[in-house]
């Protein structure tokens, strides 16, 4: 080699060339396949999960009658979600069973939607009131009061308790029934009248059976213009009951008995 030429360059032999160009052309394949791969398992497990979740429906079942974690167990089977919106008493529903739902049976929702649910405290109960010696206004805001309902009214003659006070009702005071149940209310009609029988007064001295009946406190007519002899009328008729006080007419005509 003459002074001032470049030294000549040292090529690789065709054999090494070739085999290095595969090893680079495998690690890039490598590398792409790897990716592929986490490629498609973020597809399938992320975004396309997501991706279906935007958009199934389902429609909602009928929880009626069904105990909270029997609807939970219902709606988990269509990936839907239970919530509670409160409580509310009804007889028709036992307490600690489904009401009503929101949204309504066979509505088409979303997947993973939650499904609120009113759950009832069943039959409510009230114990029925003293209302002994009272008005019936104070009554009827009592029965009000206890959530229970108003029957009507009876009366009937009482020497404990005044005129227009309650004297009982029907059923008794204490008695446990259910809310809005009727209550009849016994109502005094003042104090009791003294009932007698009426006697026999036909062919007695119509004035003497006058004074009688009189001093015993009954109201007498007369019938007819004469006012002595024998009674030949009387009303009511002789074994009668008669309130004392009560009205009775006579009629003179004839001779006493003597």
């Amino acid at each position: 080699m003459s002074p001032g030429e470049a030294p000549p360059i040292q090529r690789l032999p065709e054999r090494r060339r070739l085999s290095r160009r595969v090893r680079d052309g495998a690690a890039i394949g490598l590398l792409a396949l790897l990716a592929f791969a986490i490629g498609l398992t973020m597809f399938n497990n992320v975004i396309m999960p997501r991706l279906i979740h935007s958009v199934a429906e389902v429609r909602v079942p009928d929880l009626s009658n069904l105990s909270y974690e029997q609807a939970e167990s219902v709606l988990r089977a269509r990936d839907l979600r239970l919530g509670r919106s409160g409580e509310r008493a009804d007889p028709s529903v036992p307490s600690g069973f489904i009401l009503a739902q929101d949204p309504l049976p066979n509505t088409p929702v979303r997947v993973r939607r939650r499904v609120m649910v009113m759950m009832s405290l069943g039959e409510e109960f009230s114990a029925v009131p003293e209302m002994v010696g009272t008005s019936v206004r104070g009554a009827t805001l009592a029965l009000e009061h206890a959530s229970l309902g108003f029957a009507g009214i009876t009366r009937a003659p009482s020497d404990d308790v005044g005129e227009n006070m309650i004297v009982a009702s029907d059923p008794p005071a204490g008695t446990v029934i259910p809310h809005n149940w009727p209550v009849g209310l016994l109502i005094s009609s003042g104090p009791n009248e003294e009932v007698l029988v009426m006697p026999a007064l036909l062919g007695r001295d119509f004035e003497v059976v006058q004074g009688q009946l009189a001093a015993l406190g009954f109201k007498v007519e007369v019938e007819g213009r004469r006012g002595h002899g024998a009674v030949i009328l009387q009303n009511p008729a002789a074994g009668s009951q008669i309130a004392r006080g009560g009205r009775v007419t006579i009629e003179a005509g004839g001779r006493a008995r003597p």
